[in-house]
């Protein structure tokens, strides 16, 4: 009987300490969606920057582009940064605010603070969209299983969402 009582307070201490590391935020995460809402990756960022990058190439001019990104306040995303070559359709062609630079054959614009509470991705082949975040890189088509829409937000998760979803492995 004592055994048995043992067994049960262990087993109750275990199931205790379960719940609490599924519940506690960890860390901040980039958050990728599909447009039904599955969760398609999750990448940890930190406070560096960037705290990631999307790039592609674009679908008129077959150049790369890539938008630089940090965490904002309220878990916003701040578009801080973007460097891209030649002109195209939606790129910045005026007064887009912040510092233009040429560096090694771009165009980059720095100190940029556009914020946002999300950002949606159309993603096809041509434009080769990818994240890179947390030492991560990955291509945006294949995490959302060829789907043509991605949603990016900043979320605190859970460690225990993590770890059971197992798509921060992704």
């Amino acid at each position: 009987m004592r055994a048995l009582r043992r067994a049960i307070a262990v087993s109750a201490a275990a199931v205790l300490a379960a719940a609490a590391v599924l519940s506690v935020p960890w860390r901040e995460c980039l958050v990728v969606r599909t447009r039904a809402g599955r969760t398609a990756a999750l990448f940890p960022i930190g406070r560096e920057e960037p705290a990631f990058v999307i790039s592609w190439r674009h679908s008129v001019t077959r150049e790369p582009c890539a938008e630089f990104f940090r965490r904002g306040r309220d878990g916003r995303i701040e578009l801080y940064r973007t460097v891209f070559k030649g002109l195209g359709a939606g790129l910045p062609f005026s007064d887009e605010g912040g510092t233009v630079s040429l560096q090694d054959g771009s165009i980059v614009i720095d100190g940029l603070s556009r914020s946002l509470a999300r950002i949606s991705l159309a993603v096809l082949p041509l434009t080769e969209h990818r994240i890179a975040a947390g030492g991560r890189e990955q291509d945006v088509l294949a995490l959302t299983g060829g789907e043509h829409f991605a949603e990016l937000t900043i979320e605190r998760i859970a460690l225990g969402r993590i770890l059971l979803a197992g798509v921060a492995a992704r």
